[in-house]
């Protein structure tokens, strides 16, 4: 299950807004040979050096000393790597991004030579350039076209591409059709609008039985990045960029009906008494069937559910965000985790390490380890739950490999054909964003602990106040 460690799952919370949203691996796909067939490997292997090329040393992304088997994943990937490219020298070392710490790491030259951050994170590293433009390397790249243009879009900045995706995730809400079947309640249309959550929730919420209708997560950034799904489908932005000047704009009248929602939420009684939830602990109440609802990236809340929590796959949906109104866009945020290469590093190193980051990219033996991913998850009665975005296009030759794997097993989990033609995935805000995301925190518990009325409008006010003065206001754009 672990060699094919590029590993679309979950892992803590939802990334690129502090709660890594995807990021169960942090290393490019892994095979266990060069080819299926022992001959020599694919296209997607840059050219070998030269015999006498000069010694390159790099540093690349390891994981903590207790992932013993992921980081033997990569131990045998950077044998693999160094067979082919014997001028080079790869140390794994660990740190995991981390965006308070990532200035110290530049200041001391102590980032590895290629690491992995989130989605919020491009616009910030490439304008202290970091990280390199690899717009150039790219292009002569055999495998660049077939990149995902979703999954890319948030490290292209000004027609340059800074970063290679990973894992991408575009935001849903998971639904437990086994509580709507207990109490008797229709399930809302996958087509659905805020009016038709808030009812559905009201519908199958069960306070007695420690049953919510829907759980947001109420503390921590990933309780600013769940409300901004409301504010993007209600037509909000989280800021504006002109004149070389950051502007919060999320205190909109969009972010007042996305804010008002979420009152209505909490009026109606709906989400836990006990609201103050994080990532891992919102998801642990919908495994433990304790929340009809629940909102995260892709199908995480579906994995963790059926293999962690025992649930059945057939009484699981996933749906989109839902529209403002009858009609209206289902928009919800799309984010990752990318590779990219540090901008302190020499010409050499950059260029090995982005040969390491790419070189088991789109290989079949990647595919190869899904299929034997998929034949262990059955043999210990667990389903396998593909991404919704993938790095690659669906439609590439690499894609349509993809899907013909999946069809061979029936413990894969099946999307609905819909859901696809109505998710509208858009990507997080450039700047600041994880400030943003911890100061609407804030915002939302005063919501949660609000009684009576309350002035929605001046709470977002002094919250874009707040990271206007303290976030916004010291960006520097060139």
């Amino acid at each position: 299950m672990l060699i094919g460690a590029l590993a679309f799952v979950i892992v803590l919370a939802g990334c690129g807004s502090g709660k890594n949203e995807g990021n169960a691996s942090s290393t490019p796909p892994a095979s266990t040979t060069d080819a299926t067939d022992g001959s020599t490997p694919d296209a997607s292997t840059p050219a070998a050096p030269t015999p006498n090329a000069d010694p390159v040393s790099i540093v690349a992304y390891a994981w903590p000393a207790d992932k013993t088997e992921e980081n033997a994943t990569l131990d045998a990937r950077i044998k693999r790597f160094e067979a082919k490219y014997p001028n080079v020298t790869v140390t794994p070392k660990y740190w995991k991004y981390e965006n308070t710490e990532i200035a110290i790491k530049m200041a001391s030259n102590s980032a590895q030579t290629e690491f992995t951050t989130w989605a919020t994170e491009a616009q910030m590293l490439s304008s202290k350039k970091w990280i390199i433009d690899l717009t150039d390397k790219l292009n002569g790249w055999t495998y660049a076209k077939d990149l995902n243009s979703v999954a890319l879009a948030p490290f292209i900045i000004d027609g340059k591409t800074y970063g290679i995706p990973i894992d991408a995730y575009g935001m849903t809400i998971t639904i437990n059709k086994k509580l709507f079947k207990d109490k008797g309640v229709e399930l809302p249309p996958l087509d659905w609008t805020w009016d038709d959550m808030l009812t559905a929730a009201k519908a199958v919420n069960d306070p007695a039985k420690g049953i919510a209708g829907f759980v947001p997560m109420g503390k921590g950034t990933e309780s600013g990045w769940n409300w901004t799904n409301f504010l993007y489908s209600a037509g909000g932005e989280v800021e504006s960029v002109a004149d070389g000047k950051v502007t919060a704009t999320f205190n909109s009248e969009a972010g007042l009906k996305a804010l008002q929602f979420y009152k209505d939420l909490k009026d109606a009684n709906v989400i836990p008494k006990t609201w103050a939830l994080g990532y891992g602990d919102a998801l642990t109440l919908f495994k433990q069937g304790r929340a009809a609802m629940v909102m995260c990236g892709s199908g995480n809340a579906l994995d963790t559910a059926i293999n962690q929590g025992g649930l059945n796959k057939d009484d699981l949906l996933i749906y989109p965000i839902p529209s403002m109104t009858k009609g209206g866009k289902h928009i919800g945020i799309a984010g990752g985790n990318y590779k990219v290469i540090n901008g302190l590093a020499t010409k050499e190193q950059q260029q090995a390490a982005f040969d390491f980051v790419v070189d088991e990219y789109f290989t079949d033996a990647y595919l190869d380890s899904i299929d034997a991913q998929i034949t262990s998850q059955k043999g210990k009665n667990q389903v396998y739950v593909p991404q919704l975005i993938n790095y690659w296009n669906d439609d590439s030759e690499y894609g349509k490999k993809y899907e013909a794997v999946l069809a061979k097993h029936d413990n894969v989990y099946k999307f609905p054909a819909e859901l696809s033609q109505l998710m509208e995935s858009k990507k997080e805000a450039s700047y600041e964003t994880q400030a943003y995301y911890g100061e609407l925190a804030n915002v939302i518990q005063k919501v949660f602990t609000s009684k009576g009325d309350i002035d929605l409008q001046k709470i977002l006010d002094d919250a874009a106040a707040k990271i206007q003065k303290n976030n916004f206001d010291k960006v520097k754009i060139e």
